[in-house]
């Protein structure tokens, strides 16, 4: 077995290395997320993962956290600022594959902040695009979504509108790895 030393631990492959994407303007997708709960507040809360699907910054990921609060009215905007960009109708809030259904792997458009502490990198949905999207971004999204189901519909890769390649929801833990893995390294 190998020894873990906290003072000196193991140099980081930078080819594996998640610095998240520079602050900007992205096309994006909800790929995933864990459904938790606020430690002080008990409210329900996404752990989400973000993907860029356009660009230099193409295949990059961020994690997120999206308010389920109902009595946020911040939060509830955000919300259904999403909703609107992806088309979504009413849907249940306690139920992940209504969730599912409803946001994820819809392509949208969002500014994306980004906040270094220490060696950590932090993105962050900052505000979304509604009113921004270009009628070429809106030809992007419209192109990856039809894309994203013709390779769904043929049996390509994993993840297709919330499931991925073992065909549980991209948000369910994997047997195999023991549990819910979001690559935060602490």
């Amino acid at each position: 077995m190998a020894t873990f030393d906290p003072k000196n631990p193991p140099a980081q492959d930078p080819s594996k290395r998640n610095d998240g994407v520079a602050a900007g303007d992205y096309l994006l997708i909800l790929k995933r997320f864990e459904r938790k709960y606020g430690k002080q507040s008990g409210q329900p809360y996404l752990r989400a993962l973000f993907e860029v699907i356009h660009g230099p910054a193409k295949g990059k990921t961020f994690f997120d956290s999206l308010s389920l609060d109902t009595e946020n009215s911040g939060a509830m905007f955000r919300l259904s600022m999403l909703c609107e960009q992806v088309q979504s109708g009413a849907f249940d809030l306690d139920d992940d594959a209504a969730i599912r259904e409803a946001i994820c792997r819809k392509p949208f458009k969002a500014r994306v902040s980004r906040e270094v502490s220490g060696q950590y990198t932090n993105n962050g949905i900052a505000r979304y695009l509604n009113k921004e999207v270009t009628d070429f971004d809106r030809r992007l999204l419209e192109t990856w979504a039809y894309d994203d189901a013709e390779n769904q519909q043929h049996g390509g890769g994993g993840g297709g509108y919330g499931v991925d390649g073992d065909g549980l929801p991209d948000d369910a833990p994997h047997p195999a790895s023991g549990g819910y893995n979001d690559d935060i390294p602490f």
